[in-house]
């Protein structure tokens, strides 16, 4: 019975994960989240990164759902904070959709709590099962995004409060605020187990293409440089 109804928890909080801002887009309602632009947002191009998370994510739920997944020490394990992480990550979008965006920087690190704690718990399980393959690197993909996504979210509320967002002050904050979250996600990739190179290709990737960014101040683009590079240098050794 447990095992039934964290598999119809997760099912559920999968499916609204990837509708709500999939459908909201089609619907003419997307997230809007450019009107909060920040020096530390990535270019548009970077979010293509999402169609391989909700790829990865689903494939995910489906190994875990299936009857011979629905046991798996994996499953037990990563389906309810899964569960979590995907509810939380549906209610940012529908809160960026309705015009909630002052909402969306508490649900943000929510979201990422949850997923980090998926991530953990993948790491203690020992199993070579379907979910045990997928899941971490799922996870790894949705962590190594969300957490640098947090970072972003926080500086754009800010900016929706009214902060000018070439403000020196939040310009400072946010760059250190770059730094602190690359050597953590750093550190998490030092530290993986399983899903280290997902986790580490998903931040590396944020934080590369905003270096590349040549609207972005100096200082920005020189942390994420430095970020990408500790992070990689991270997977490399993993």
């Amino acid at each position: 019975m447990t095992d039934t109804v964290r598999t119809v928890a997760l099912a559920s909080s999968c499916a609204a994960f990837v509708a709500v801002p999939c459908l909201g887009a089609l619907l003419g309602r997307g997230e809007q989240t450019q009107r909060y632009d920040t020096v530390i947002t990535p270019p548009g191009y970077a979010f293509a990164v999402w169609a391989p998370i909700f790829a990865g994510c689903a494939a995910s739920t489906v190994a875990q759902c299936l009857p011979g997944g629905r046991r798996d020490p994996m499953s037990r394990r990563t389906g309810w904070p899964l569960a979590g992480a995907y509810a939380a990550n549906a209610a940012w979008s529908l809160a960026a959709q309705t015009d909630r965006f002052g909402l969306t920087p508490l649900l943000l690190p929510v979201a990422t709590a949850f997923t980090a704690a998926a991530y953990g718990r993948a790491q203690r399980v020992g199993s070579t099962s379907a979910p045990a393959t997928v899941t971490p690197a799922s996870t790894g993909l949705l962590l190594g995004w969300t957490a640098l996504a947090s970072t972003v979210n926080l500086a754009a509320g800010a900016v929706a409060a009214g902060v000018n967002k070439s403000d020196s002050r939040l310009v400072a904050a946010s760059t250190a605020a770059v730094l602190l979250a690359s050597a953590a996600v750093a550190g998490g990739v030092a530290r993986s187990r399983r899903g280290a190179l997902p986790l580490a290709l998903a931040s590396a990737w944020g934080l590369a293409t905003t270096a590349l960014t040549r609207s972005r101040p100096a200082a920005v683009r020189w942390a994420a440089a430095a970020g990408s590079a500790a992070i990689a240098t991270a997977a490399g050794r993993a």
